[in-house]
């Protein structure tokens, strides 16, 4: 048996000692035990059972998916066994960041939606003087300014993270139970904030109508309008920060690989395969003009819209849109996966 054992500890010798790795050595061990065992009750000499035991179970490469390692040596020639070890600090500190960045978004996507507000009051008011109409410009350019100025802020911000998803790293098991229950404890404040957003979706429209209906003045239908685009913002809000703050849980929960022994959680697969093609920029300018580039595109579309009342023609811009949006990634985008 001392033979057995030697060879078993020769076979692992160059692999690190990692809880998973740990637990498959006591697993062959064993299988290497009983298997001798059983030989020698058979007739089997020692050297026989000892020959026959590491004929069969002597390649590790063979097992390695039995035992639940074969993500360590067939691993595409990535070195997935050297996972870089996200640290307890680190995972607060993304989550930290990751409920900042949600509400940047959320609060850019809010301003963009509410801009053209200023101008639908003046006009709907008749406050058509130089102070009024410059007091609705100024609440555009601000709001727009603002709408940009967060997304980019928050897609910087977010960017020292970006190893989460192209490195290979794990959490142990302290911290993704951590990570889990988390999840768990905000799981009723995610539901709630949907259901508000889909709640003020559904209703926006109301405030609109009963003024339409109950007032021919168009002061009153200046306000339904503003009462509608704040509802749409508020919803957005709401399904930008929740949806955020899923997606970061679900990232942490799927660093690791299924094979170690802390889980995956089964969601990092479906994860990396929706992320398979994702594009990157060979330009750090125009990933930052790609990452607010829809947003603005709607804000701008509901501004002319709004201003002009062209609704029959202002759909124009998101054609335009695309062959830009087209052009951009030929010229400066790369597929990643």
């Amino acid at each position: 048996m001392n033979t057995i054992r030697n060879y078993l500890e020769s076979m692992f010798e160059q692999l690190p000692d990692t809880p998973e790795i740990i637990k498959a050595k006591c697993e062959l061990g064993q299988m290497m035990e009983d298997k001798y065992s059983e030989l020698i009750q058979e007739g089997k000499t020692e050297n026989e059972a000892i020959s026959q035991v590491i004929a069969e179970f002597g390649n590790l490469d063979e097992l390695a998916d039995t035992l639940g390692i074969g993500y360590l040596l067939h691993h595409d020639g990535k070195d997935t066994g050297k996972d870089r070890e996200v640290s307890l600090e680190e995972v607060q500190s993304y989550l930290n960041d990751r409920a900042h960045d949600a509400v940047l978004h959320g609060l850019g996507t809010l301003c963009g939606i509410i801009s053209p507000c200023g101008i639908i009051l003046t006009e709907g008011f008749g406050w058509t003087s130089a102070p009024g109409t410059a007091a609705g410009l100024l609440w555009l350019f601000v709001m727009i300014a603002a709408c940009v100025g967060f997304h980019v802020y928050a897609s910087l911000q977010m960017s020292k993270w970006d190893f989460l998803e192209k490195e290979s790293c794990s959490i142990d098991y302290g911290t993704i139970s951590m990570v889990n229950d988390l999840q768990g404890v905000t799981h009723n404040k995610t539901m709630l904030q949907r259901t508000i957003a889909v709640l003020l979706y559904c209703t926006c429209y109301i405030p609109l109508s009963v003024l339409a209906v109950a007032s021919g003045r168009g002061e009153l239908l200046t306000i339904g309008i503003v009462v509608l685009l704040l509802m749409v913002g508020l919803a957005t809000f709401f399904i930008i920060v929740s949806g955020s703050r899923d997606d970061g849980y679900h990232l942490l929960l799927t660093l690791n690989h299924e094979q170690r022994m802390e889980g995956s959680y089964g969601y990092r697969q479906k994860y990396r395969a929706d992320h398979a093609t994702e594009m990157k920029y060979t330009s750090k300018t125009a990933g930052v003009i790609m990452s607010v580039f829809w947003p603005t595109v709607v804000c701008v579309y509901l501004i002319l819209s709004f201003l002009t009342f062209s609704w029959s023609i202002s759909w124009i811009i998101f054609p335009i849109a695309v062959v830009i949006d087209r052009l951009i990634k030929a010229v400066y985008g790369e597929k990643e996966g």
